[in-house]
């Protein structure tokens, strides 16, 4: 946290010696925002914009062709569960990118981006609010330059990742389980068709993603800013209140409340505004999110499935010698590799909240989503195994 502190306060200095106003930077930092959304066609912060432009015709129709190609992808890989999984999962990237053109191209984004701009350009009743627009305006710039290094990192591991495959395994190989449709991957020509096309996917994805959070990031950045305006009132407030002895002051309290009052009721509606132009995109980014991890648990889901087979092989037909190598593969398949977010498993106990008819999860065995019978009967035949192989032995 100091280190954040300390990173944040030489560019809070740094901007201060390069703007003269909180405008300024705010301004700038916009028009990074808004050049990442030309690419895509939805710079509606720009003045005269219109959705009827060729490049968000064009990645409308992308996109579009894109759900049909994964779709089509699913057909040909149906059977492998891990590439249909896939599948599934970037299936649910275009919905969400569909989504997300909804909402940062309406009318309304650009009525919260105007209010922004005009915050700025009023002139500060007291220093103190000259100070909070400016740790807004640099608090947007720093997590836009930072969104951009990390968008670009990615684009990179992406693409260096799309040229050095093939050359490492030899062999014409995509980085992507979809393809086009009649065009095969397999041959020179059409391996260069399908890395053509996913490279346009990654290059749109990329900077139309690091365009809609560094939108979304300066939507929140301000309306806390406008919160942090709000407080500079009130500690005005209580100085003015604290030194009206006389009543000297009552005139200015009167108009400082009137002040708190109107902004207070602007923020009100800045954030009602912000959550009607957000909610259905939140709704279907959540929703597609909860059926990827959904489809992603099918993998870990199938493991068990892969331990009751082990435990239904006769393995008193079996020699001593793969009776101790079956049991091997059953000790690992026991403790699978699960998918993680890095900081705990994804498995059904921490997807869903427990309940007595729930299924559980089974430390001892490590098996995910065995209900209570299953391990019951899973401990059974367990030491059915151990008593099998000691005999063997």
């Amino acid at each position: 946290m100091k280190i954040w502190e300390k990173y944040l306060e030489r560019k809070r200095t740094l901007y201060h010696a390069k703007y003269q106003t909180p405008q300024q930077l705010f301004d700038d930092a916009c028009d990074i925002v808004i050049k990442c959304f030309v690419v895509c066609g939805g710079e509606r912060m720009k003045p005269g914009y219109t959705r009827r432009n060729a490049r968000l015709i064009f990645l409308v129709t992308d996109l579009i062709l894109y759900l049909f190609v994964n779709l089509y992808s699913i057909a040909i890989v149906w059977g492998s569960l891990m590439d249909v999984v896939f599948c599934f999962v970037t299936l649910g990237i275009a919905i969400q990118g569909l989504a997300k053109i909804e909402a940062f191209t309406c009318p309304e984004l650009n009525d919260l981006h105007l209010y922004n701009v005009a915050r700025f350009k009023a002139p500060p009743r007291f220093p103190e609010v000259d100070e909070a627009l400016f740790h807004t305006a640099t608090m947007c710039m720093v997590f836009i330059r930072i969104f951009a290094v990390a968008f670009s990192i990615v684009a990179i591991a992406i693409y260096s990742y799309a040229i050095l495959m093939p050359l490492i395994e030899h062999e014409l190989s995509l980085a992507f389980g979809f393809y086009l449709p009649f065009v095969d991957y397999r041959t020179p020509v059409g391996f260069a068709i399908n890395w053509v096309y996913q490279s346009v996917q990654v290059l749109e994805g990329c900077i139309g993603l690091m365009a809609c959070d560094s939108c979304l990031l300066v939507l929140i950045m301000n309306a806390t800013g406008q919160m942090d305006v709000i407080i500079v009132y009130l500690k005005q407030l209580t100085l003015l209140i604290d030194s009206n002895h006389t009543g000297q002051h009552d005139d200015e309290i009167a108009d400082i409340i009137k002040e708190i009052v109107l902004k207070h009721l602007e923020h009100t509606k800045y954030m009602t505004n912000m959550d009607k132009l957000l909610k259905k995109q939140f709704f279907i980014n959540f929703g597609c999110m909860i059926f990827e991890l959904v489809a992603s648990l099918a993998i870990v889901v199938r493991n068990e499935k892969l331990v009751e087979e082990i435990y239904n092989v006769n393995w008193y037909g079996l020699t001593t010698k793969h009776q101790k190598t079956l049991q091997q593969i059953l000790l690992t398949s026991q403790h699978p590799v699960v998918l993680s977010d890095g900081f705990s498993p994804i498995d059904l106990f921490n997807f869903v909240e427990a309940s007595p008819s729930a299924p559980t999860h089974c430390p001892m065995l490590g098996l995910i989503a065995a209900p209570k019978t299953t391990y019951q009967a899973q401990l059974v035949m367990a030491k059915r195994v151990e008593f099998v192989g000691n005999r063997s032995r």
